[in-house]
């Protein structure tokens, strides 16, 4: 269990490390992105259920735990939903200057 926590916590560092280099331009990226913090929004979502399960290997209180996994929840719905809008006005751009 412990080892999925790590892995975890190393795809968050790594997505929040390609969301930081990512340019307002790169719509297939942002399209991507918001798909990937969406199914890791879900993971830690669980991660933070089982707040009391990791709590008792990791000898630290459970509301500590919870809150920081919710934490990490959070940001990434806030990253999720940036990315989509990101997509949807590059997209949206895009077609109206096809348009004009």
């Amino acid at each position: 269990m412990l080892e999925e926590l790590k892995e975890d916590i190393e795809q968050y560092k790594i997505m929040l490390a390609c969301y930081e280099e990512m340019q307002p331009t790169d719509l297939v990226e942002a399209y991507e992105y918001s798909k990937t913090f969406l199914v890791m929004a879900d993971r830690w979502s669980e991660i933070a259920f089982n707040a009391s399960k990791y709590c008792s290997q990791l000898e630290c209180s459970k509301t500590d735990f919870y809150n920081w996994a919710y934490q990490k929840y959070r940001n990434l719905q806030l990253l999720h939903e940036f990315c989509r809008v990101v997509y949807r006005q590059g997209n949206d751009s895009l077609r109206n200057d096809d348009y004009s």
